[in-house]
């Protein structure tokens, strides 16, 4: 047995000894080598990327914010250019402003926001107490059913709207009240806020939502926060607003709305009375909502780094002293 043992070895050795499996066995030893190094380099390589990216995350949401600020001091002096009529051509709305740094070029741009329907706009303040704005929730109610919501369902929407806002604790007909979003039925379990809404996805929480799609609504609803004021420049319509414009004016011809509206002359109009007379108006419409120009926009900024890049999009409302308010700040990164 020890004799055989001591063969085997020898064997072993004679084979080891050979010049192929040498360069064989040097040869897995430098692969294996290889792998665990590349894994360790892969692990190194993202964590100094995550550490890159956490640091240019960290200093461009400053810059951002810096970068907004500037942007409306902008807004404010350029504005006033604008009081009368702003258009969709005017270099406000049509061309981009661009500020350098050291993460790379901000480039920012104005939209137009005013033209969607706040869902603030169907409340009218009465002194510390809010009323229903009968023509604004008759537009509305118009605008849900274009939108392709049916008649009832628009009307549990609106009821849930006012129950959602108003201080009292009695439902109307489609309503909803504090018995059910604190009921076992509702996934928020919160009471109704009360106030005003502050933002969109605060529809999300009435119960006919699970029956409507949030993103097809989104389309022509907003939200102004805290503010009933309700704005629709005729200057800077387009094609994605012929239900918003139908609805108001109550207008059943969709192509009529949509011929007027591509048909906006290209220094835009001076007037609404031009633009009305357009339309067969045969009931009384909302008023005070036509203008000829803006007051409420999105401020987009947008940081293009080689590596990595981060926007701000928020809300501007320009008051009439021209004092600038900034909402719904949301960042992307």
């Amino acid at each position: 047995m020890k004799n055989s043992f001591g063969l085997s070895n020898r064997v072993l050795i004679q084979f080891m000894n050979k010049p192929g499996v040498v360069l064989i066995s040097t040869l897995f030893i430098v692969m294996i080598m290889s792998i665990i190094s590349i894994q360790i380099s892969k692990k190194f390589f993202i964590s100094l990327q995550r550490e890159s990216y956490l640091e240019f995350k960290h200093h461009s949401q400053q810059l951002l914010l810096t970068t907004e600020k500037q942007a409306i001091q902008s807004l404010r002096k350029e504005i006033i250019y604008f009081q009368e009529k702003l258009t969709r051509k005017d270099p406000l709305l049509s061309r981009s402003y661009f500020y350098s740094n050291d993460l790379g070029t901000i480039q920012v741009d104005f939209q137009d926001a005013s033209n969607c329907f706040n869902l603030n706009g169907i409340f009218k303040k009465n002194g510390e107490s809010l009323d229903i704005n009968k023509h604004n929730r008759q537009w509305l109610e118009r605008l849900l059913i274009l939108e392709g919501v049916d008649s009832l369902d628009a009307e549990s929407f609106i009821d849930q709207l006012i129950d959602w806002v108003d201080v009292d604790n009695q439902p109307l007909n489609f309503g909803a009240e504090n018995y059910f979003y604190i009921g076992p039925l509702s996934p928020i379990n919160q009471f109704t806020p009360k106030r005003l809404l502050v933002h969109l996805s605060e529809i999300t929480n009435f119960p006919i939502m699970e029956k409507l799609n949030f993103y097809d609504l989104s389309k022509n609803l907003c939200v102004f926060p805290g503010t009933t004021t309700q704005l629709m420049n005729i200057n800077t319509l387009n094609s994605n607003q012929i239900n918003l414009v139908a609805s108001f004016f109550d207008e059943k011809n969709l192509e009529l709305i949509e011929s007027q509206i591509l048909n906006i002359p290209e220094n835009g109009y001076d007037g609404i009375e031009k633009f009305i007379g357009k339309f067969s108006v045969f009931q009384e419409m909302p008023r005070g909502i036509l203008a000829t120009n803006s007051k409420i926009f999105t401020v987009k900024s947008k940081i293009i780094d080689k590596n990595f890049s981060s926007e701000l999009e928020s809300l501007v409302i320009l008051d009439i002293s021209n004092s600038a308010k900034v909402f719904n700040r949301n960042f992307k990164f």
